[in-house]
């Protein structure tokens, strides 16, 4: 307990600003640009019971990324977004299927949503006065309320809990409307080469209005890749 009091009047002494914040808190996620993710994802529900699923992630750019679902329901499956545009593709469906702003916000499709938050470019912070605990276990954390500066960011506010090292532990993002969408907590795990990476994520939904909602997210394998630009072309996705 001691070091942690001592730990938060360190950080309350230097007060960095939250631009530099931000962009710290998303080098992990930049990290994983180029590359092929495999998740499982734990979807629990208020009966107690829960439903399981995997799906690799296939990421380009910032705003490329391909989910390929593989669980036996969902098999083949594939959930496409560029830029500002998502596809739902469904095997032996002729043409892609639109998915408009507020579907993204449900369901597996709402990851995609997560790994399309830039916030260091399309966000503006400020800095709450004071440390609060946040983690698991708890730590001490900066507070930054941010607001989207341009109309494709995926949410339009939020408020982001940060540590020590830069690393965003929570996070609650909110709609136009100032209503919350979503808590997400996040883990993070060192890799063989001793960085931190990501290590998963717990998703609640807070559209639900009992916040039953609750997804789990595992990072199960992490492969460097540069995709063909085919990988992100919807047209050629729908002839696969």
């Amino acid at each position: 307990m001691f070091e942690v009091l001592l730990i938060s009047a360190a950080l309350a002494a230097e007060q960095p600003d939250a631009a530099a914040l931000l962009k710290q808190a998303d080098a992990p996620r930049q990290s994983f640009l180029h590359s092929t993710v495999r998740m499982r994802a734990t979807l629990e529900h208020d009966d107690g019971t829960s439903q399981t699923g995997e799906f690799d992630v296939y990421l380009g750019n910032e705003d490329q990324q391909l989910v390929v679902f593989r669980d036996k329901r969902n098999k083949g499956r594939k959930f496409l977004t560029v830029g500002d545009k998502s596809w739902l593709i469904v095997p032996g469906s002729k043409n892609p299927i639109a998915v408009t702003a507020s579907q993204k916000m449900m369901g597996a499709s709402s990851f995609a949503d997560i790994a399309r938050v830039r916030l260091a470019t399309d966000y503006t912070g400020t800095l709450r006065a004071g440390i609060e605990p946040c983690g698991d276990p708890a730590r001490p954390c900066r507070v930054v309320d941010i607001t989207a500066t341009v109309k494709t960011a995926p949410y339009a506010s939020g408020t982001l809990w940060i540590d020590g090292d830069g690393f965003l532990r929570k996070a609650i993002y909110k709609l136009a409307s100032g209503k919350p969408a979503k808590e997400i907590r996040y883990r993070y795990r060192e890799s063989d080469a001793g960085q931190s990476i990501p290590a998963g994520l717990t998703l609640t939904d807070l559209l639900f209005s009992n916040h039953a909602g609750k997804t789990t997210l595992e990072y199960l394998d992490h492969r460097p890749a540069r995709h063909p630009a085919g990988t992100f072309d919807v047209s050629q996705q729908a002839r696969r």
